[in-house]
């Protein structure tokens, strides 16, 4: 049984793709495949491997490289694409719903402006891990399907293994091709890429005005971000060309999760001015969302979008507020108090240095009497507010299943690179297990629910692939 992939957007947008063979790495190994997302694609053992042979570049199957360019780090740049991923084609899921199936690290492209269009498999298991833990905290995010390693060595700082990763998302249409369609005056082409996006995200809006369209972008965005800051996530690179127009998180480069919460720092070491820091990711949301807007003046009325963009921010905050509630397990009450609570929760975190996702875990504890309460009487004061607010035992159980034991740290990811480097898989499995809720030992768990020691923080954290 062969493995069949639609090739939808590449028939219906030719002038967007640059076909694209995919170049196998040298002596690759598949070492990580996401099994229960292929069962959620209905592909049985033989699709399986046909579908390893797909990520391994074994089949001589073309694929397509995707135009598009963007607004990086708030400068627009026109010479941007694919330069080292190919959109291998649609898969169809058990509901008929079309994902696109897309090979990062899979050689040079029309796009590759000169780069080796290489990936490795420090920046690949990155991201596995990353969007792997951020589906299992309930956070929109493309998904890895497999990983695959070579020895193969790749230039970058220095001499890295080679890797490719498989990625399934919804689709890969970015805010940055609605940019390229703009820049060069694509009316029919952005229309129906328009249309596209509807139809693979929001289906039901097919038919629907422009206006309520865009409100689906802007509040699939708004969500996206305000898990982000409730869950301790920094991107790193929010350009618009990252920029996933269905919500999707995308494109993991430099990101990191808190350890110790210390809100104004700044993790990528090429954004100096902290323009994608952690305090500043809402705004530079609702900022690339006018960046879109203008793009998409194109083919709507400029002032019927423009009011849209007024919702962003009642968006973010709203879902915001519904997510600390369940972190907190604040019961329905006044949404002012409750987000005096939260903001007052978030200042005694950054005064105190506690690790981000430890502190719910903390909490848990001192109300199920497991753990004395902080000798601290601004956290007495909060803890009085809050069981007020309350007026019962707040809800441990909706705290239990929101609050990771496990979180995604870098010093934990270092000891996981390191030993893939050396050929060492199982502390990638193991450490993939924990963050994704998988049974371990005792012993397994206990290792990876570990906060940096001093010494080990990764402070600084390069966008380099």
């Amino acid at each position: 049984m062969s493995l069949v992939l639609s090739q939808q957007y590449a028939e219906t947008f030719p002038n967007l793709v640059s076909q694209h063979r995919v170049k196998p790495l040298d002596s690759a190994r598949i070492r990580l495949f996401n099994q229960s997302l292929a069962t959620e694609f209905g592909l049985a053992d033989r699709t399986v491997n046909a579908l390893r042979e797909w990520c391994l570049g074994n089949v001589a199957q073309v694929g397509h490289a995707q135009k598009y360019v963007g607004h990086q780090f708030g400068v627009f740049n026109p010479d941007l694409g694919d330069g080292r991923g190919v959109l291998l084609g649609e898969l169809s899921n058990k509901a008929g719903e079309l994902s696109d199936l897309h090979l990062k690290g899979a050689g040079p492209t029309a796009y590759s402006r000169g780069g080796d269009g290489r990936a490795v498999l420090r920046s690949s298991l990155r991201e596995y891990f990353a969007s792997e833990t951020l589906h299992h905290w309930n956070i929109a995010t493309t998904r890895a399907l497999a990983l695959v390693s070579s020895h193969q060595g790749i230039q970058r700082e220095r001499i890295e293994p080679g890797a490719m990763l498989a990625r399934v998302a919804k689709t890969h249409v970015r805010f940055g091709h609605f940019e390229y369609c703009y820049s060069e005056r694509l009316v029919s082409e952005q229309k129906q890429l328009w249309q596209h996006v509807m139809q693979r995200c929001w289906p039901a809006l097919v038919d629907a005005e422009p206006v309520e369209q865009f409100r689906a972008v802007v509040k699939a965005t708004a969500e996206m971000i305000a898990d982000w800051q409730a869950f301790g996530f920094i991107h790193g690179v929010m350009n618009t060309d990252n920029m996933s127009i269905c919500g999707e998180t995308f494109d993991f480069g430099p990101y990191t999760v808190f350890d110790t919460f210390i809100p104004q720092q700044i993790f990528n070491h090429t954004d100096q001015r902290g323009r994608y820091s952690f305090l500043r990711q809402p705004s530079v949301g609702l900022w690339n969302l006018q960046r879109l807007s203008q793009a998409l003046s194109l083919i709507f009325p400029v002032d019927a979008l423009a009011p849209v963009l007024n919702d962003y921010e009642d968006f973010l905050q709203q879902y915001y507020l519904k997510r600390m509630r369940k972190r907190l397990g604040l019961a329905p009450g006044d949404d002012a108090d409750a987000f005096k609570l939260v903001g007052e929760w978030m200042g005694l975190m950054q005064r105190f240095e506690w690790d981000f996702q430890g502190s719910f875990i903390m909490l848990q504890n001192i109300l199920r009497g497991e753990q004395a309460m902080p000798n601290d009487t601004l956290f007495k004061a909060w803890y009085d507010n809050y069981m007020g607010y309350n007026e019962r035992q707040p809800e441990l159980s909706t705290m239990a299943q929101s609050n990771p034991h496990v979180s995604l740290r870098n010093h934990h990811l270092v000891e996981v690179i390191t030993q893939a480097e050396q050929g060492n898989w199982a502390p990638a499995e193991s450490y993939l297990a924990a963050l994704t809720g998988e049974p371990l030992s005792a012993e397994e768990l206990g290792h990876w629910q570990q906060p940096p020691m001093e010494g080990e923080q990764v402070n600084s954290l390069s966008c380099s692939s």
